[in-house]
């Protein structure tokens, strides 16, 4: 095995070991979405010679094609249940902050399993160049259109129901500003 090699087999190990140790003190209901990331990482380099896709939810395709659209029903309550679709799919809105605690040791897991998942596409000579031919690239825009379609159906939706007057979800969550504000 040549040195260059033995490095990167080396460094992996260390990052594989580092994330096990990053992610241990995770509560048992976190290790599910822990192993995930974790097959996330391992997964790139299958990705990136497009062998492995990422699914694209149907509600961000079908949202991505109009993200504009009126609802059916222009109510709170069907705003709070397309807000709370569009959450499930893309996580919590920016309105929502994370406690403390969870951020600090989200953080650090995110940290080591990025840093896991560069070492893996390292392996891969080119990378940029074989992405592109294997349409992986392609793939990942789409991926990524699809998502910023879903943020802006989010956001849209909130600001229609900040106007009609409706509370959070339907609206932006305005309790962390308020803190905030000076007195």
């Amino acid at each position: 095995m040549n040195m260059i090699a033995r490095r990167a087999l080396t460094l992996t190990a260390v990052l594989v070991a580092a994330t096990a140790c990053a992610t241990r003190s995770l509560r048992s209901d976190d290790a599910s979405i822990t192993t995930s990331k974790v097959e996330d990482a391992l997964k790139q380099p299958l990705r990136d010679l497009n062998l492995a896709q990422d699914k694209i939810s149907p509600l961000l395709l079908k949202v991505r094609s109009d993200p504009y659209a009126l609802p059916a029903d222009v109510d709170c309550h069907e705003l709070n249940a397309e807000i709370a679709e569009l959450d499930g799919v893309l996580g919590p809105d920016l309105d929502i902050a994370p406690a403390k605690k969870d951020s600090i040791k989200k953080a650090t897991s995110d940290t080591v399993l990025g840093a896991a998942r560069d070492t893996a596409s390292g392996f891969i000579p080119y990378r940029g160049v074989v992405r592109r031919v294997s349409g992986a690239e392609e793939r990942s825009k789409t991926i990524s259109q699809a998502q910023l379609a879903g943020s802006v159906r989010r956001a849209y939706l909130k600001g229609m129901g900040e106007h009609m007057g409706c509370e959070s979800p339907a609206s932006p969550h305005r309790e962390q500003a308020a803190a905030a504000a000076p007195q």
